[in-house]
């Protein structure tokens, strides 16, 4: 099956993401939205349907997150 690369961009995304939230960079939230559209797409291709849910819902939170975020800093 071919996956283009997009399942490596999702898996460098997600580890990324990852260390920028671990130190403390909203900049996290934004690269872990890359990284669930990657994995939404790697989801479409093999067929996983729960795979693809939930890299939807685990995109929604991300945007939570960076919204909450912006929204502390206008304090």
């Amino acid at each position: 099956m071919q996956f283009y690369g997009v399942d490596w961009l999702a898996t460098l995304a997600g580890l990324t993401g990852v260390y920028l939230l671990g130190s403390k960079s909203r900049y996290g939230f934004l690269v872990m939205m890359v990284a669930s559209v990657s994995w939404f797409v790697v989801g479409l291709l093999i067929g996983s349907w729960a795979l693809s849910l939930g890299s939807l819902v685990f995109f929604s939170l991300h945007v939570r997150g960076w919204i909450r975020w912006q929204s502390r800093l206008n304090f």
